[in-house]
């Protein structure tokens, strides 16, 4: 018997697969996509070409169990 992956891991399942598509519609209809690749601002174009836009920003960590306030 198969067991069933809980909410959390379906959702991420299916953010993956969608971001996916997404990233493959957006190509297919001639847009361009921005992504961060090793550390750079990276615009991919529907041909395959790249050109680094410039360095990505460092990522902001922030420690475990820390509380964050949303206004």
């Amino acid at each position: 018997m198969a067991i069933k992956p809980d909410a959390e891991q379906r959702f991420a399942a299916q953010a993956v697969r969608y971001t996916r598509r997404a990233y493959q519609v957006s190509l297919s209809s001639g847009q361009h996509i921005v992504e961060i690749v090793d550390g750079e601002l990276v615009e991919t174009r529907p041909d395959g070409s790249t050109q680094v836009l410039k360095k990505a920003p460092p990522k902001h960590k922030a420690p475990i169990g820390m509380k964050l306030k949303v206004t």
